[in-house]
């Protein structure tokens, strides 16, 4: 009993430290440069008093395991880590809101003393709180294998290189390249009406052409992304220059669990000039 009320005095105290967050997103970032620069001064503020942490496992006969942690002892721990010692990098962070209830997805490497030590993702609840946004929950996931560090290339430019090198392997028929830049469940739509393919159906059809050596080659003239840095799915239009003529393309894409661009959703369809509408469509019925 004396611990918990010692707990909540040490909230309320630490608590006249901080300016209030006006988003969950300043807690998040206050949380994480506290843990970089090693300087806890202030920190228990930004949790609930009933804050919990937990992370998620697998035993050795594959069940799973909730294990469940101290937000003081994480606290006291970060107190006595030297600056730059600990460092958690964020691939990317994903919050929703409803009120004074927010999410957060952050998929996460683990720095320790420069090395990669683990990754996972967090999963955070917070609450609106005595003018800031608290941390309610922490849960979390950690794998030591398969780990990489974020990308610092801004989000525009991923998807703009993942656009353009995926044309380009199909231009120089690298057939690994270019289905690789495919999510599993991946859906193209090509320009003849019964085109509607999987991923595994558009392989067929295309690999024999890729082993060829003799694929087909699409270069975009024009292309607008769409996107939100700390969103899973983006998606792109492009005018393309093709042996068909100017078609246009548009794709969706969405983040797999390391955090990379992946194309989901796929379509190709020609472009019509207005005063030639009425001849095409007089072909087509032919």
């Amino acid at each position: 009993m004396k611990s918990h009320l010692l707990s909540l005095i040490l909230f309320v105290l630490l608590g006249a430290l901080l300016p209030a967050q006006s988003t969950p997103r300043e807690t998040l970032t206050q949380l994480f440069d506290g843990m970089r620069s090693g300087d806890s001064t202030g920190m228990g503020a930004l949790f609930h008093p009933g804050a919990s942490l937990n992370s998620v496992a697998v035993d050795s006969a594959g069940r799973t395991v909730v294990n469940e942690g101290s937000i003081t002892g994480w606290l006291s721990g970060l107190h006595q880590a030297d600056a730059g010692i600990l460092d958690e990098q964020l691939h990317y962070t994903e919050i929703r809101t409803d009120g004074r209830l927010a999410t957060a997805w952050t998929p996460y490497t683990f720095v320790l003393n420069g090395e990669i030590h683990h990754c996972g993702t967090n999963a955070f609840q917070l609450v609106h709180d005595q003018d800031r946004w608290r941390i309610v929950n922490i849960m979390d996931t950690r794998k030591t294998t398969g780990c990489t560090l974020p990308s610092t290339t801004p989000v525009e430019q991923q998807l703009k290189d993942l656009a353009t090198n995926w044309h380009a392997a199909a231009a120089s028929a690298d057939l690994d390249a270019f289905f690789g830049a495919m999510t599993p469940d991946a859906i193209y739509i090509g320009t003849d009406p019964g085109e509607h393919w999987t991923r595994e159906e558009f392989y067929a059809f295309a690999k024999p052409y890729f082993d060829a050596g003799k694929a087909w080659e699409f270069t975009a003239t024009e292309r607008h992304v769409f996107y939100d840095p700390d969103a899973k799915v983006a998606y792109w239009d492009e005018l393309l220059d093709t042996w068909m003529g100017p078609c246009r393309g548009t794709a969706v894409v969405k983040r797999d669990q390391k955090g990379e661009w992946k194309i989901a959703h796929y379509t190709l369809s020609m472009t019509v000039p207005n005063e030639r509408v009425e001849a095409v469509m007089e072909a087509i019925n032919e």
